[in-house]
């Protein structure tokens, strides 16, 4: 009996450490339960939250690709107004080229139009000085015509 007795104890030992370990075992299962149901939810927040940054993302692509169009089309209108400030400059040179040119010919006319004043001038004093000397030589005839015509009457009466 003591045999039974010992074999019961060692059984109800081992049967004690089996509960234990039992209870140890549902316990880590529990825990275990708990871990799992608490990473499923982080699970469903990360798949939510990879869901917003593939929307944010797919969206950030779209403005990215709008902004990449508005800088090409600013790229273009920049280019354009570059040939336009080239051509522009071309233009401006090629006016300041011709005004120079128009300056000196200006220039030049105003000193032939001095010299054709000057040269006027001295021809009208010339001419006024002809005139003089004209209305003078005709005067002169004038008076050797009255002095010829004197002597010719002179002379016919001599001669009567």
């Amino acid at each position: 009996m003591d045999e039974l007795e010992d074999a019961k104890k060692k059984l109800m030992i081992k049967l004690s450490e089996a509960e234990s370990m039992v209870e140890q075992a549902n316990q880590k299962a529990s825990a275990a339960e708990k871990v799992k149901s608490r990473l499923q939810g982080e699970l469903e927040d990360s798949q939510v939250d990879m869901e917003r940054s593939q929307t944010l993302a797919s969206v950030l692509e779209k403005k990215q690709r709008k902004l990449d169009q508005e800088i090409g089309e600013w790229k273009k209108k920049i280019e354009d107004l570059q040939h336009e400030l080239d051509a522009s400059q071309k233009e401006s040179r090629n006016y300041s080229t011709e005004l120079f040119k128009m300056k000196s010919s200006y220039d030049e006319l105003g000193e032939t139009l001095e010299a054709s004043k000057r040269e006027n001038r001295n021809l009208v004093d010339e001419i006024k000085d002809l005139t003089d000397n004209i209305s003078e030589g005709g005067r002169s005839v004038h008076e050797v015509e009255k002095a010829r015509k004197r002597l010719v009457m002179e002379k016919e009466e001599l001669q009567m």
